[in-house]
């Protein structure tokens, strides 16, 4: 099992680096068909995002993706948020939760389907607003064993302005105060495997440099359209595990 959670963990990571995600969309439902519970897939994928999303800000903080002292205020919002989200974990049934992913899955391929990836509004910039916005996509991160990056890129793309690779990277800076925040409720809360989850993070950590590599060699258009075919199978391998059983 450690070496396919240390392959699943270098693929995460290019994903997560790649498309501004944590890499719970990609890491639950496959921990799923490896055998891990819900809870457990969750636990495992906090742990993993937590070193790909610092890994991924400090990359992006070299090649000045966005201004740090307004978006920030995403990240204050987020960790409130994710730690009510992780608490909800221990309150809501399994298949609950399931269904929960699959909806959040299915409302981020609507929005970026349907988003221009050069914006068509001027971007806005609100402090309160972006707390606001932090703690509401901190507790589906918190439940789910998401960043928050899948709910926030549709929401600063498609409402707020915002460029859809920046959008990405501000997603990915999110991920730092969500998944630390879900990662603490989580192990106090008795649902992380700490040796699975480890050994995904320092493993994702190599492909989560050459995702964001990739991010900044490819241009807009297409990598909307990459967006939209990868939410797509995630969607797809997600419904067909429920479904199926």
């Amino acid at each position: 099992m450690t070496i396919e959670l240390a392959l699943l963990g270098i693929g995460v990571g290019t994903l997560s680096g790649f498309f501004g995600i944590g890499g719970g969309t990609v890491s639950v439902p496959i921990l799923l068909y490896l055998g891990f519970g819900i809870k457990e897939a969750i636990g495992i994928s906090v742990t993993q995002m937590v070193a790909g999303s610092l890994m991924a800000a400090w990359l992006h903080y070299k090649n000045r993706t966005y201004n740090i002292s307004d978006v920030k205020y995403f990240g204050f919002g987020g960790i409130l948020g994710a730690m009510i989200g992780g608490v909800l974990v221990k309150m809501l049934h399994s298949s609950i939760l399931e269904w929960l992913f699959l909806s959040i899955v299915a409302f981020t391929l609507a929005r970026l389907a349907f988003s221009n990836p050069v914006p068509t509004r001027s971007e806005v910039v609100h402090r309160p607003l972006y707390t606001l916005v932090g703690s509401g996509v901190g507790i589906f991160s918190g439940m789910l064993g998401v960043g928050g990056s899948i709910l926030m890129t549709p929401i600063l793309v498609s409402f707020m302005g915002f460029p859809l690779k920046k959008a990405s990277a501000v997603g990915h800076f999110f991920v730092i105060f969500s998944s630390i925040s879900a990662f603490v409720t989580l192990l106090w809360l008795g649902f992380v495997n700490l040796e699975a989850g480890l050994t995904m993070a320092l493993a994702s950590l190599l492909g989560t440099v050459g995702g964001i590599w990739l991010l900044h060699k490819i241009k807009v258009a297409r990598y909307k359209q990459i967006l939209v075919i990868f939410y797509s199978v995630i969607f797809a391998i997600t419904a067909y595990k429920l479904i199926m059983g």
